[in-house]
């Protein structure tokens, strides 16, 4: 994914910051699953990821989901559902 998206962007969670990197359909299906969220990976999501802007209606979802737990928790799991991702500064 060239651009910021909100698939691809950076996430303030209750303790600090992560960063998950979803470059592909699959890594968003992954993403959505993991996040107890399957309605994000209707047919056509993907596209839809990609050209929201990355602070829209979907990011704001996604804030306020990973904004719940430390980012250590929401690093496994979403390591543990292959999707890649890191800590972020």
């Amino acid at each position: 994914m060239p651009k910021s998206s909100p698939g691809f962007r950076r996430y303030r969670c209750a303790d600090g910051w992560l960063f998950p990197a979803c470059e592909n359909e699959a890594q968003w299906k992954a993403l959505a699953k993991c996040l107890g969220r399957p309605e994000l990976a209707y047919p056509g999501a993907w596209d839809a990821a990609r050209a929201s802007p990355p602070r829209g209606r979907l990011g704001r979802l996604l804030e306020g989901i990973f904004a719940a737990d430390p980012a250590g928790v929401w690093l496994k799991r979403l390591q543990s559902h292959g999707v890649p991702c890191e800590r972020a500064e």
